[in-house]
């Protein structure tokens, strides 16, 4: 008999076998009986060393994750030493700011990264303090250069947030981001013109005619006190209504419709309006302006009727490249629709 298999009949002679219910002594076992007890203990030998290897896996696991989190705040720590070498000291519309280079820099690519990647210092126009000057609004350019030092601390788990930006500010905001050549570092991409309610769909996996239900939007018509039922949410959807119709008949003048986007922005570049058929020529205004933000509203106009109830896509003016959080359609009178598409971009706040 083999070392091991002696070790477990020892083990087994302090634990007493069981027959029918009974117990055996050692040795009064049968070979069987034997075998038996000593394969049930080999089994359960195996399944504990098994869960240690897990365990013991699992923890190096742990510790791996923990020694990247360490490394990953050591390269953190040693980038914020480093950027500390390099200051630079700017006077910017008549306030003074500091930063670092790599702060400037972090947006590779953009004019304001070219700016001060060294190549241009003899050219800059200073102070007499020596600091070098930005003509450019001092709030506005804080909120940047804010955000440029979050995106330098920020991680996939916590990324920097947008800045926050008064609405009558955002036109002169998003000009100088633009300015900067900041648009694509900051928003991303926000890829091809489209559909901006599918592309809103995508984006969050939510069904385009449940958009205020899952609170990606809010719908208020102005005469109804508030925001109306959650079914005049589909006239978002794919194909919109078809029976009924998101409308105002009731005398009150003029009359809004506002959507609110509260997860994201976007800068509309056409739209296409159905009316109801049944309501079409009593109820439905052939104008109405559209007004994105605090862009100068726009005004639209098309013939509906029995025979025409779709304006297909009609194209609207913009006054720049800003992205919104809301949108108004204002008729002089009665509206009827049953599906509203808006074309444009999307951006995620």
């Amino acid at each position: 008999m083999s070392a091991s298999s002696g070790a477990n009949v020892v083990c087994l002679a302090s634990a007493p076998l069981s027959r029918g219910g009974s117990t055996v002594l050692l040795e009064d076992a049968s070979y069987e009986e034997l075998a038996e007890a000593v394969a049930a203990r080999l089994a359960d030998d195996r399944a504990r060393a098994s869960q240690k290897l897990a365990e013991v896996e699992a923890a190096e696991r742990s510790l791996e994750e923990k020694t990247e989190l360490l490394e990953e705040m050591e390269q953190r720590i040693f980038a914020v030493a480093s950027d500390c070498e390099d200051v630079v000291d700017l006077n910017v519309g008549g306030q003074p700011m500091s930063t670092t280079r790599a702060v400037l820099c972090s947006a590779e690519g953009s004019l304001l990264a070219g700016m001060f990647s060294g190549n241009f210092d003899d050219g800059h126009k200073r102070d007499k303090e020596g600091r070098i000057f930005l003509d450019v609004d001092p709030p506005l350019f804080s909120k940047l250069l804010s955000h440029l030092r979050l995106r330098r601390i920020a991680s996939p788990d916590c990324p920097a947030p947008l800045p926050l930006v008064p609405e009558e500010l955002r036109p002169e905001y998003e000009m100088l981001v633009k300015y900067f050549g900041l648009e694509n570092f900051m928003y991303g991409d926000v890829g091809p013109s489209g559909n901006v309610f599918q592309r809103i769909s995508e984006l969050t996996g939510v069904c385009q005619s449940k958009m205020q239900t899952k609170e990606l939007v809010r719908i208020t018509l102005n005469s109804t006190g508030g925001v109306p039922a959650t079914n005049h949410e589909e006239v978002f959807g794919p194909v919109g209504f078809h029976e009924r119709s998101l409308e105002n008949s009731y005398g009150a003048n003029p009359n809004t419709i506002s959507v609110k986007f509260v997860k994201h922005r976007v800068r509309v570049e056409g739209m296409e309006l159905r009316a109801k058929a049944a309501d079409v020529v009593a109820h439905m205004s052939n104008s109405w302006t559209f007004k994105q933000g605090v862009e100068a509203a726009v005004h639209l106009q098309y013939p509906f009727s029995r025979q025409d109830l779709s304006t297909g896509r009609l194209p609207v003016a913009s006054s720049g490249n800003a992205f919104w959080d809301e949108i108004t359609w204002s008729f002089p009178r009665d509206f009827c629709l049953e599906h509203i598409v808006i074309y444009g971009r999307v951006m995620v706040k």
